[in-house]
């Protein structure tokens, strides 16, 4: 499904890797409340600071967090950032209604845009996310690689675990895509390893239960790094991985 949040128009520079925080109409940040927030004064050390400042018609921001560089966009009292492309949802008791949403949206600045798959940049930016997340009223927030909304308290949760050295917040920067055989696919996965994948069902497994096993794939891979070798998968006993020679697909078999 593609929402359209209110407002929405596309700003030139708009990335695949990036992250949007979404608003009630109205509730959007202004460019004055990022700089009060990340000023520093209750003490606490900010998430990142502010390094340009356009004329605040423009509504965006750049911002420096650990030596990289992000561009905020969409703040008031310009229009929103533009929309994203949905098609999962994690973490809610009730999915808000994503067409009264306005969003801001953070992505890898200019000069960094060409690494924004490698994997210090998409953890730094996703802390910046879940930080601003934690301190501002955002009814959602969606990433946009894998197509995914999340509640916030469990957007930020996850990834302030991952990035604590937790598990990889596999259900919310990734996806995972039943299909009518069974077989699950990653969507998303591709943002930090390159690859995507297919895991293929064993007869009579229960669903959560290829769910776990497609969950530590995705971890391994993007603990480890792409499967470039046919052989079985470190951690997921009885799962062989073959890469495929076309396109960026690895298909997961299972070990008899």
């Amino acid at each position: 499904m593609s929402f359209d949040f209110r407002g929405a128009e596309r700003r030139p520079g708009s990335s695949v890797t990036g992250v949007s925080l979404l608003f009630s109409a109205g509730k959007r940040p202004s460019v004055e409340d990022i700089e009060r927030l990340l000023g520093g004064g209750d003490g606490s050390a900010p998430a990142a600071r502010i390094t340009h400042k356009p004329p605040r018609e423009q509504g965006w921001l750049e911002l420096l967090s650990s030596g990289l560089t992000f561009d905020l966009s969409g703040l008031a009292p310009a229009n929103p950032a533009s929309g994203a492309e949905i098609r999962h949802a994690y973490g809610f008791d009730a999915v808000p209604e994503m067409g009264a949403l306005e969003a801001v949206e953070i992505v890898p600045g200019g000069h960094i845009a060409g690494g924004s798959t490698m994997l210090p940049v998409v953890r730094t930016l996703a802390g910046l996310a879940a930080d601003l997340a934690l301190q501002l009223p955002v009814s959602a927030v969606a990433w946009h690689s894998a197509g995914t909304v999340m509640a916030p308290g469990y957007y930020a949760r996850m990834v302030m675990n991952w990035l604590g050295g937790g598990a990889f917040p596999v259900l919310g920067l990734t996806a995972l895509v039943p299909a009518e055989d069974g077989s699950i696919a990653s969507q998303g996965l591709a943002a930090f390893s390159g690859q995507e994948f297919q895991l293929e069902a064993a007869e009579g497994e229960r669903r959560a239960d290829t769910v776990k096993l497609a969950i530590r794939v995705v971890d391994h891979i993007v603990r480890h790094g792409p499967l470039t070798t046919p052989g079985p998968i470190d951690g997921a006993p009885g799962l062989f991985a073959e890469p495929s020679q076309v396109g960026k697909v690895v298909w997961i078999w299972r070990q008899n």
